[in-house]
C-alpha cells in the first residue's frame, strides 16, 4: 500500500465525532497528545544514561531472563542484558533512523517534484514513469530488497527508507507546482523579470509544502515500523544494537515460554512511538481539511 493511498485512508476515516465538531477543534487535542508522547519518547532517548545504570550491551552474569523487579524494572533478556536500558537507548536509533529517512525523502522528493512540475514537458513524463515503477512495488518489500542489496548499517538503513517514501512526495509536490504555476501571482512575478528558480524558491516552494508536512509525520510511523519489521527479519540493525524490532525478534520465542518481558516491552515502545507519529499526522490532516 502506497503513502498517498494511506494518507487517504485516514482522511476518510472520520467517525461520528469527527462530524459533529469542527475540524479545527478536533486536530488540536490529537495535535496536542501526538506531541506530548514524542516528547517523552524524544527526552527519554536522549537522556538514557542518566535514567539507566546499565548500557545498551552491558551483561549482568548473576542475571539471565530475570523477570521485572528491583534491580532490573523490566527485567533481563537472555543475554542478560538490561531490557530497560535497551528500550532507552534503541529509541536513539529507531527515532533517529525514522526522522532522518522522512527528512531525507522531504527534500529530495520535493526538489525532484518541484522542478518537473514546473519544467514539464518529457522531464515531467520520464520522471513520473520511474516513480510508477518504485510504487509497482509493495514499500516493504522494496525497502527489504534494498536493504539485502547494501547491508544493514544506519546509514544504508536511512537511504533505503528514504528510497521508497520519496515517490511520493516527488508526485505530491509536482502536483501542488504544477497548480500553483497557473495561479496570477506566478504570472506577476514573472511579467516582475524573476528568473524560473526565483519563481520556484520564493513563490513556488513556500506554498505548496503544506501537503508534505501534513503526510511527513504519518511517513515517520511507517518509516519506525519498517526499520523494526527489517530488524525482525534480520536486515535491520544487527544484535547486540539495541533496537526495538530486533528486541522483539530476539524475544519472540521466550514468550511461548512464559517470559514475556523480553518482547511485551519493545512492542509497546513501538506501538507508542508509532501512535504519536500518527495522531500528529491526524491532527495535521484535519487542520488542513479545515482550512
Amino acid at each position: 500500500m502506497t503513502t498517498l493511498a494511506r494518507t487517504t485512508g485516514l482522511a476518510r476515516a472520520s467517525n461520528a465525532w469527527h462530524r459533529r465538531k469542527p475540524r479545527s477543534e478536533i486536530s488540536k487535542p490529537l495535535i496536542a497528545t501526538g506531541t506530548s508522547i514524542f516528547a517523552l519518547v524524544f527526552l527519554a532517548a536522549v537522556f538514557a544514561p542518566l535514567l539507566s545504570a546499565w548500557g545498551p550491551e552491558d551483561i549482568d552474569f548473576a542475571a539471565f531472563l530475570v523477570a521485572p523487579g528491583p534491580g532490573h524494572i523490566m527485567g533481563t533478556d537472555g543475554n542478560g542484558m538490561d531490557i530497560w536500558s535497551r528500550i532507552l537507548y534503541a529509541g536513539r536509533i529507531d527515532l533517529g533512523v525514522a526522522l532522518s529517512a522522512v527528512a531525507l525523502a522531504v527534500c529530495v522528493g520535493s526538489l525532484i517534484g518541484g522542478l518537473v512540475g514546473y519544467i514539464g514537458g518529457w522531464v515531467d513524463e520520464i520522471t513520473m514513469r520511474l516513480t510508477d515503477i518504485v510504487q509497482a512495488f509493495p514499500a516493504f518489500i522494496l525497502a527489504l530488497t534494498v536493504s539485502a542489496m547494501f547491508g544493514s548499517g544506519l546509514i544504508n538503513l536511512t537511504l533505503a527508507i528514504g528510497f521508497i517514501f520519496a515517490p511520493a512526495y516527488i508526485r505530491i509536490m509536482r502536483g501542488e507546482i504544477r497548480a500553483l504555476r497557473e495561479r496570477t501571482f506566478i504570472e506577476a512575478a514573472e511579467c516582475s523579470g524573476n528568473t524560473r528558480l526565483q519563481i520556484l524558491y520564493r513563490h513556488l516552494f513556500p506554498n505548496a509544502l503544506t501537503p508534505l508536512l501534513v503526510i511527513a509525520p504519518l511517513n515517520c510511523g511507517w518509516a519506525m515500523l519498517t526499520l523494526a519489521g527489517l530488524s525482525f527479519l534480520g536486515l535491520g540493525v544487527p544484535v547486540p544494537g539495541a533496537e526495538w524490532g530486533a528486541m522483539i525478534s530476539a524475544g519472540a520465542a521466550d514468550v511461548v515460554g512464559g517470559r514475556w518481558w523480553t518482547s511485551i516491552y519493545p512492542g509497546v515502545s513501538l506501538f507508542i512511538s508509532v501512535l504519536a507519529f500518527n495522531l500528529i499526522g491526524e491532527g495535521f490532516l484535519e487542520r488542513s481539511e479545515a482550512m
